[in-house]
């Protein structure tokens, strides 16, 4: 598809097939740029339009971003960023209309701290659901960080409250499906949110497991306060997170019940026959309490096809976060501005850094996995 040269312009007043106004600028990115925008026919609805620069708009990028509208479209579920359509501007730019959303990411709100035991456990529950859903239909996250985490103020019953949505499935992997071609070396994800076969370049090992262990080091980090590999470089949190383990939790954060820890340290191990099976599984066994009541956890069945069937019925997030009183504001929606994305070839992570391969080949640190100084 031909594009034009430069970003596209659009100003206040502009109008995206003859039904969104568009009113403002929310935020922007390195892949395109979120604007506010009026319904031409429906008075007050408000949606956010995000559309892609038409100098990265590449084959690759389209297919993502078409992606993450046919993905959110599908899952239709209550903790999922809603997606209204999916076009492609005269000028050939594609664009998204999503739900607008008031309040501000996960990783604005751990800018601030870290959360509480209970904080964390109903954010956690929210995103499980939404995860459990995906996992449901084959669908695999794989950029599962507190930037693609959404918290919507709102009420129920006469409290405030507020709802987790989750963002940006535009890298997510359907299990079997090729429709997004990689290189073999390619990394996707977060360094410091992405499992070890992610961080080797092993896309054919990932699987639910894989969504399991970024929220593991999500969780980590929002007791704790502090990421679960921290480093000064990317070679260097790509090293960690494939060969050393994590600071004990319980260490950072005194009086931690042990199931916590635990459940937190499993979710994160290295291999993945070693974490826990799905998310349903992770949830019960941090907050106590299964996440699907009267159903069983979803377990994705093998690659070659064996393995139990996966459950049909659909399952609705059943947590809610009690605000802390925080100002709400508009953020931009799923943009990848926040945190340090890592999308691309091994050979592109940094100048003079060490791709999946020069990792593996370096080895562990003395002392053998999780050794070291």
């Amino acid at each position: 598809m031909a594009h034009s040269s430069g970003q596209t312009s659009l100003g206040v007043g502009s109008v995206i097939a003859g039904t969104y106004a568009i009113e403002g600028l929310i935020g922007k990115g390195g892949m395109g740029a979120v604007f506010l925008a009026s319904h031409a026919r429906l008075p007050g609805k408000k949606v956010a339009i995000k559309i892609l620069h038409a100098e990265i708009a590449d084959t690759e990028s389209l297919a993502r971003f078409r992606r993450e509208a046919e993905i959110a479209s599908r899952l239709g579920h209550p903790n999922i960023v809603e997606v209204h359509d999916f076009n492609v501007m005269p000028d050939g730019t594609p664009y998204l209309v999503l739900e607008y959303m008031v309040g501000e990411s996960l990783a604005q709100r751990l800018a601030r701290g870290p959360l509480t035991l209970d904080q964390t456990a109903q954010v956690v529950r929210q995103i499980g659901s939404a995860l459990t859903a995906a996992h449901r239909e084959q669908i695999v996250h794989r950029d599962l960080k507190p930037a693609n985490v959404f918290l919507v103020p709102t009420e129920a019953d006469g409290y405030a409250t507020e709802r987790a949505k989750v963002l940006d499935f535009g890298i997510s992997k359907i299990r079997g499906s090729q429709t997004i071609k990689t290189q073999d070396t390619a990394i996707l994800g977060t360094p410091q949110y992405m499992s070890p076969e992610q961080a080797l370049g092993n896309h054919a090992a990932v699987d639910a497991r894989t969504d399991v262990f970024a929220l593991g080091a999500m969780v980590y980090e929002m007791l704790s306060g502090r990421p679960s590999f921290p480093g000064a470089s990317i070679p260097e949190v790509v090293f960690k997170v494939v060969y050393e383990e994590p600071t004990s939790l319980g260490d950072l954060v005194p009086g931690l019940p042990p199931h916590v820890v635990a459940a937190v340290h499993r979710a994160l191990a290295k291999k993945l026959e070693d974490r826990f099976p799905d998310v349903a599984s992770f949830v019960e066994a941090l907050t106590g309490s299964p996440l699907v009541t009267g159903k069983r956890p979803l377990v994705l069945a093998p690659s070659d096809g064996t393995g139990p069937a996966a459950p049909t019925a659909a399952h609705v997030g059943d947590g809610v976060v009690r605000s802390t009183g925080s100002e709400a504001f508009a953020q931009t929606i799923g943009s990848g501005d926040h945190g340090q994305q890592l999308v691309g070839t091994a050979q592109t992570m940094a100048a003079g850094s060490v791709g999946p391969a020069g990792v593996a080949a370096m080895g562990p640190p003395t002392g053998g996995p999780g050794g070291g100084a």
